[in-house]
Formats: structure tokens, sequence, C-alpha cells
């Protein structure tokens, strides 16, 4: 692995517990459930699962208050015929505005509850994660664009997390251009992260609302094309799952470069709190790898 690839998945890997915990955070899921969303559905060895609409409209919220097929086609790894209602029913609940507000609130208080308000170094770290998001290019990148239309909540640890956000959402929007150019859909991109990260075919990507018999279909087309054998990837079809995870951290350059000495001074902040926020059951240990892989 070159020097690039090394520091674009630290980097990812230090940010995504700090920007993702959103996601699992009580304090989010209280805001949602108080809009008329939900509450989380329950727990996973003591981390609390997201609601499914809330997740949707949240995290897409900041692309405006779009169809369900805009958020499908942003997220791009889930079933279009699940979000699309799903976002069509949240809509009926709250408008984008108001869930962004609710999320900005659950991201704060979780962090201030888990790291402290604000954690020492919090702002040398927001400093550090701008300079490289305002590095960053917003052709093609959805999400990325759309939180930057945001702006900053003004606040050190709402700043420090959309700062971590941005770069997070920049690095996902990549690597679907990364999957797709490499000639992947959702499906085939889903069952080969698993056992390219080492967790279990058909188990994570079930929650990406797909059938089993989308699945079959992917694995047999994979199979023709020598990524898949016996239901089981080849050594080809690792590579190329490889491929695409190169080419992922090809396209945040820019952000690696923009931090650039710096670059170990900020990890070496994010880092701990990373390892606090899994502790704390903030955010998925093993499971979350394939988060970070956004596939």
């Amino acid at each position: 692995m070159d020097e690039l690839s090394t520091k674009a998945r630290r980097l990812r890997n230090a940010v995504e517990p700090l920007a993702a915990g959103i996601y699992f955070a009580k304090e989010a899921h209280e805001a949602y459930a108080a809009l008329g969303f939900d509450a989380s559905p329950g727990d996973n060895d003591g981390l609390q699962l997201p609601d499914g609409v809330a997740y949707f409209a949240s995290r897409g919220a900041c692309l405006g208050q779009v169809h369900g097929d805009v958020v499908a086609a942003a997220f791009g790894v889930f079933n279009p015929e699940v979000v699309i209602p799903m976002v069509a029913h949240a809509w009926t609940i709250t408008d984008a505005p108001t869930i962004l507000a609710a999320r900005e609130h659950g991201a704060r208080e979780s962090l201030r509850r888990m790291l402290g308000d604000p954690p020492a170094g919090a702002v040398r770290a927001t400093e550090l994660l701008r300079r490289g998001a305002s590095a960053a290019r917003g052709e093609g990148r959805h999400l990325f664009s759309g939180l930057r239309s945001l702006g900053f909540p003004g606040d050190p640890i709402g700043d420090l997390w959309r700062a971590a956000d941005l770069v997070r959402e920049h690095r996902g929007d990549s690597h679907i251009a990364a999957w797709i150019s490499h000639g992947f859909d959702a499906t085939e991109i889903s069952l080969l992260t698993e056992p390219y990260i080492g967790l279990p075919m058909r188990s994570y990507s079930r929650s990406r609302a797909w059938s089993d018999a989308d699945f079959d279909a992917a694995v047999e087309r994979m199979t023709a094309r020598g990524l898949f054998a016996n239901g089981e990837p080849t050594q080809a079809g690792l590579d190329a799952r490889e491929a695409v995870e190169v080419a992922t951290d090809r396209q945040e350059a820019s952000i690696i470069e923009a931090i650039g000495d710096d670059f170990d001074e900020l990890c070496e902040l994010l880092e701990p709190w990373a390892a606090s926020i899994r502790e704390q059951k903030g955010y998925p240990g093993d499971a979350g790898q394939i988060m970070r892989s956004r596939a």
C-alpha cells in the first residue's frame, strides 16, 4: 500500500466514529421521536440502532426536501424500492430544515456526553479538518456538497462534527464514484465488500434491503466475470475490490495534501476520540468497517 492509501485509510478510520456516531446517538433518536418518528428499534450489544425513516430523511436532508429516488442515488447502496416510500413518509412528518436541526442537536449533545464540551484539541482538529475539506472539490459529490451548503453550526463541538462529516461524506461520495466506474452495481459491491473486510456474505449487506433473488443475480453476474466461483469471491474479485478502494483513496489526495505536515497531529487528536466513542457504544466495532467502506 502506498503512502497516499495509508494516509487516506487512516483518516477514514479516525473520522468515521466522530462523524457517523450520529446514526447511533440516543440524543438524535430522541430528537427525531419528538418530531413524530419512531424511536430507535432496539440495540445491538448496547448500540442504539437507527429508525430507517428518520435515518434516510436526516442524512439526506442536506440535499433539500428531495424525492426518495434522489436520496437512494446519493446513498448509493440501498434498494430504492425501500428508500422511496420511507422518504415520502418522512416528509409527511416533518420538513428538511427541522430534521436537520434535530440532527445537529443530536450530534452536538452525543459528542458532549462522550468526549466533553468540547474535548481538548477540538479547535485544532476542526481547523485541520476544515483545511482539508476546503481543498476538496464537489463535482459528483452530492452529500459532501449538500453538507457544505449548510455552513458550520458556530460552536466548537458542532463545528468539529460538521468538519468530520464533510471529510467522511467526501470519501463516501468518492467511493460510490469508484465502484460505479469499476463496473459494479449496489448489490455487487455490497456482496464483494463483506469478504473483502472479513464479514460473512449476506450479513451486513441485508441492511441495504436487497432480496436473496437480487443477491443471487449479483453473484451470477460476477461469476460470469470471473470475480466469483462457487459462491465465493475469487482472487480476481478481491483484487478488483481492492482496486475500488485504491481509486477511492486517490480521490482524497486533495484533502491529504491540504492537511500536509499536520496529518499525524490530526490523527493523533482524532484517534483517541474514535476509540472512546466505540468504547461508549457510540459507534460499532468490527461491523463499522463496512460502513467506513460505504458499501
